[in-house]
């Protein structure tokens, strides 16, 4: 095949493959589930929004990744905040993959005649979950790109090493990190397989210095901005701890679980909230991982029994051809939209074939990429693989995909071998023997798709998904109390007061199901039914403070000032630690005329948790009443230069300021 040849067969391959994404992208562009994200989509549309609105204290300590919601942020800047538009520039970039994907295979096999850089770019451009996640507004697009340019400077590297060229390397391996750390591992055993096989034309130590540099000078500002904004060395991200524990659920199997033994009251996935409330102070985000890091290596310790089967089926998990659904199913969607149908080619190929076809690669390309490859795949055995943290190293593997597929196709040395050992291990990963039911599958779709409608406050699209749920997996308590939480979302408290009835009915040993009944009859307005529904919930569980804060602050609106002082009471005795109870108490006993007691619990609140506007606002009240003037404004002053107020927190806060006789 000539070079023009190849050239426009790259070319039509290319103009097939950006129709196939232009039709993808017409199909859901009008969709909930491209419009509405969720969890970490929804987290990283909710942070863009906040850096467009100059607020750059969001999250404190980073929690995930802040390359792509910076990303998006300049993105919105630009064409303003308008999800389509990233997601149609994802739809892009995975054409731009492709490309890529075709240099890296030119780079192993440059000759014009080998058939493998046209094939390995065909494999993955009709590889359907890298359209799909393009249409997610989530990063693994983003990171995809950054391994193919990682995996190609790599080459480029060694085939002719020049402190430059390993400064880029450094920089690529940076600033993917600052998306998923997790690559940070590859640097480590890139430099080990130097200290036996040195460049060639340029030292070891410098290659290595200017491969950490570069690295260090992408990874730098996030540290600093941790430590300026939070006051927190971390390096990157904080949500390490929370994933370690995670993944040493032995009896989940490598499949992403919560780690808390009961369900939230309150959606916590840090676990700072919580961890808070156990300790009773504020915890920088890099105490929190630590905290949970330590539990991970206890309970891996406990459990050493189960791990050797929870590490071989995260490992199975990562290579098995099944798509893990966790924010969405593709299998699911690929049934109902149809561009998704016209890409055949799934992830039991690319890692079967890829796998073998390493052999088939020529050094030292073959040694880089498998580096990589393991790198990547070690760095996500830790915590839990879902199919879109595997996504990133599928264009890699096509390249040794399509190196087998074409030595297969004309018959090459060690055929029969080949072939069998590629049937085999396409029977060994196939998707069938770790699928979840399609009932399981598709109830889980019907209610993120009731979670999507929400965000629009329509109660009949989450009504109608809720039956469809109820239809798929009948008679689960999971689903009228999901279902509920939808709709109170979308302020529809009578219709979420009937689910959770239905709920309570399937599961009446659950506190959660009469707490958030008394919830939503507080917020219609019938009181007796609230206060009978948090009671319920207390004697459900004895040790639990929140259904007496929301009774004493629901007996305190009603003027019973007798009866809320005894219901916060209560709630402090169960949870000292917990700032909402502490700050409501101490107010509670401000009210009745106990200001010393009130006085020492804020002031004890306020070392605890020094970033509580409420606990350092109600001190200043407190002061100002028994007489303390100077304190008071000391105090006021404090909660003035926290960050992240909200405007109705300054607004409190300026016109208290005011009647203090003090300038905001």
């Amino acid at each position: 095949m000539s070079r023009r040849t190849e050239k426009r067969l790259l070319v039509l391959l290319l103009a097939a493959a950006a129709t196939i994404r232009l039709a993808f992208f017409l199909t859901i562009k009008d969709t909930d589930l491209a419009n509405i994200p969720l969890l970490d989509g929804q987290a990283y549309q909710e942070w863009a929004l906040q850096l467009l609105s100059g607020n750059w204290d969001w999250y404190h300590t980073y929690w995930l990744g802040p390359l792509y919601p910076h990303l998006l942020a300049l993105i919105y800047l630009v064409t303003g905040p308008h999800i389509l538009v990233p997601l149609g520039l994802q739809l892009l970039l995975s054409v731009l993959n492709i490309w890529l994907v075709f240099r890296l295979a030119k780079m192993l096999f440059p000759e014009a005649s080998s058939p493998v850089p046209l094939a390995a770019a065909a494999l993955y451009a009709f590889y359907g979950p890298a359209v799909f996640y393009a249409g997610q507004l989530l990063m693994a697009t983003l990171v995809t790109t950054l391994v193919l340019l990682i995996a190609l400077q790599t080459l480029r590297a060694i085939a002719r090493p020049t402190l430059h060229r390993w400064l880029l390397l450094g920089a690529l391996v940076g600033l993917t990190a600052t998306g998923r750390g997790n690559i940070l591992l590859y640097p480590v055993l890139l430099g080990a397989w130097m200290m036996r096989r040195p460049p060639v034309g340029i030292p070891r130590a410098r290659a290595l210095a200017a491969l950490f540099l570069g690295a260090l000078l992408l990874i730098l500002p996030v540290t600093l901005r941790n430590i300026i904004v939070a006051d927190d060395f971390t390096l990157l991200t904080s949500n390490g701890g929370v994933n370690l524990l995670i993944g040493q659920q032995a009896k989940y199997k490598g499949i992403f679980a919560h780690v808390t033994d009961r369900p939230q009251a309150d959606f916590d996935p840090s676990l700072e909230k919580t961890l808070e409330q156990e300790t009773g102070r504020d915890l920088k985000g890099s105490e929190v991982s630590r905290i949970l890091a330590g539990r991970a290596v206890r309970l891996f310790l406990k459990d050493w029994r189960a791990m050797p089967g929870l590490y071989f089926h995260k490992a199975y998990r990562f290579w098995n051809g099944y798509e893990l659904p966790q924010i969405t199913s593709y299998d699911y969607w690929r049934g109902h939209l149809w561009p998704l149908r016209l890409l055949p080619v799934s992830f039991v190929l690319m890692a079967a074939a890829g796998l073998l076809g390493f052999l088939l690669l020529p050094r030292p390309g073959k040694t880089l990429l498998l580096l990589l490859v393991l790198g990547y795949f070690l760095s996500l055995m830790p915590f839990f693989p879902t199919s879109r943290y595997r996504l990133p190293l599928v264009p890699v593997l096509a390249v040794p995909a399509a190196a087998l597929l074409v030595h297969l196709v004309r018959r090459g040395k060690r055929w029969p071998r080949l072939a069998a050992a590629l049937v085999l291990l396409i029977a060994a990963l196939w998707p069938g023997w770790t699928a979840f039911s399609r009932s399981e599958v598709a109830w889980q779709v019907h209610l993120h798709m009731a979670s999507r409608a929400s965000r629009r406050g329509d109660v009949q699209t989450i009504l109608a998904q809720g039956d469809l749920a109820e239809q798929a997996r009948p008679g689960l308590a999971e689903t009228p109390y999901q279902i509920a939480g939808h709709l109170e979302n979308a302020k529809a408290f009578p219709a979420a007061i009937s689910a959770l009835r239905l709920a309570a009915v399937r599961d009446p040993d659950e506190r959660l199901i009469p707490y958030r009944l008394g919830r939503d009859f507080e917020a219609t307005g019938d009181t007796t039914e609230a206060l009978a529904a948090y009671m319920r919930a207390a004697d459900m569980d004895t040790a639990w403070c929140l259904p007496y804060l929301h009774a004493g602050l629901l007996l305190h609106n009603q003027g019973r000032t007798d009866q809320a002082l005894a219901a916060l009471a209560q709630a402090y005795r169960r949870a000292p630690g917990n700032r909402q109870v502490r700050v409501n108490y101490a107010s509670m006993l401000a009210e009745t005329g106990d200001l010393s007691r009130a006085r020492t619990l804020l002031r004890s609140l306020t070392a605890d948790q020094p970033d509580y506007v409420n606990g350092w606002f109600n001190l200043a009240l407190v002061e100002w009443n028994s007489g303390q003037k100077d304190a008071a404004r000391t105090h006021l002053a404090r909660a003035a230069r926290l960050r992240n107020l909200t405007a109705v927190q300054r607004d409190q806060i300026s016109r208290l300021q005011a009647a203090m006789g003090m300038t905001p």
